[in-house]
């Protein structure tokens, strides 16, 4: 009898192994080749513009519309600025950036919820953070409820995107409820049922599988070189294009119904604020080299659309460092 289990154990290792090394070759071995049936986009952050880089935020939009050629927007409705207090909105600069891309036809994928790009990642009024936390989520579906209702007959509006990687523990924010989120996402298709709804994650350290199953489509990060707080520079030279549209099919299989770049680095990684890393410091984990690498494995990645992350940063380099390379890589990538 013993001998018979530690058969039948063998034969399950030997099974599990076979398994493990065939998804790993799936997942990891090959170079596929370009593909020209991708759109591509760049998420735009008036507040990090504004706020952090100090750059003039309405003539980056109106360059990166005329200058860049770029279409396709991911904008956020950042709650702290579109509702100050709680019986006050203010939606100036947000009608205002959308009203600029729809008039040039562009399009925009707009983020709403407690968690959105950019740091602190987590954009709760400061009134807001003082109630309790059952009225706290009744003030979060009120907000998500306004915006969707005042862009909704907007036809520049694509889609809608709930919270930011709100599997991802990152930023100064309470943890993700996953009832509440599909209460959030439950709400938006209620509110807008023609349009779809989608959420983010994190591309290299998530499964994609926590709330993937509850949105029209998935946005997942894609970071090539970051600092690692044990290992200093990470380099992620392991992971190939192809990796993230191989995961996408093996993830459909369990109801993850599209997969598409919501946030592609193209600018550095610092734990610091940019205007506070030296520029030395900044190339080690990004240059124009670099930039050239991520532009040619986004267009191998064949997943669509792309979003590149780093927008903000190109401008404040050009305009207020004196290097215009990365503006012009741009330039000539989207034209």
């Amino acid at each position: 009898m013993g001998g018979r289990l530690i058969l039948f154990l063998k034969y399950c290792f030997a099974v599990l192994a076979v398994i493990a090394a065939a998804t790993l070759i799936f997942l990891f071995v090959g170079w596929p080749s370009e593909s020209a049936d991708i759109d591509y986009g760049v998420t735009f952050s008036r507040p990090y513009a504004a706020l952090e880089l100090k750059i003039d935020a309405d003539d980056l939009l109106k360059k990166t519309l005329d200058d860049l050629g770029i279409r396709n927007f991911r904008l956020a409705a950042y709650w702290k600025f579109v509702q100050p207090n709680q019986y006050e909105w203010n939606f100036k600069d947000l009608d205002k950036d959308i009203s600029a891309i729809g008039d040039r036809q562009g399009r925009v994928l707009l983020a709403i919820g407690e968690k959105l790009p950019h740091w602190p990642e987590c954009w709760g009024p400061d009134w807001w953070k003082q109630l309790p936390r059952d009225e706290q989520r009744v003030q979060t579906l009120r907000y998500i409820e306004t915006v969707v209702r005042r862009y909704r007959d907007n036809p520049t509006i694509e889609a809608w995107q709930i919270e930011n990687e709100p599997h991802f523990s990152y930023g100064d924010c309470p943890k993700t409820d996953p009832d509440f989120l599909v209460s959030e996402i439950a709400l938006v298709k209620g509110l807008d049922p023609t349009r779809p709804v989608v959420t983010t994650d994190s591309g290299e350290l998530s499964t994609w599988m926590d709330f993937g199953k509850n949105v029209d489509a998935l946005g997942v990060s894609v970071y090539r070189v970051v600092k690692n707080p044990y290992f200093g520079i990470w380099r992620y030279w392991f992971v190939p294009p192809f990796s993230y549209q191989r995961k996408a099919l093996l993830t459909s299989l369990f109801g993850i119904k599209k997969v598409f770049i919501s946030e592609f680095q193209m600018e550095p990684w610092s734990n610091e604020p940019l205007p506070q890393t030296p520029l030395d410091e900044q190339f080690k984990t990004f240059d124009v080299e670099q930039m050239r690498a991520n532009f040619d494995f986004a267009k191998r990645a064949r997943l669509s659309p792309v979003y590149f992350w780093g927008l903000e940063w190109w401008y404040w380099m050009k305009e207020n460092q004196g290097h215009p390379e990365f503006w012009d890589e741009a330039r000539g990538f989207f034209k």
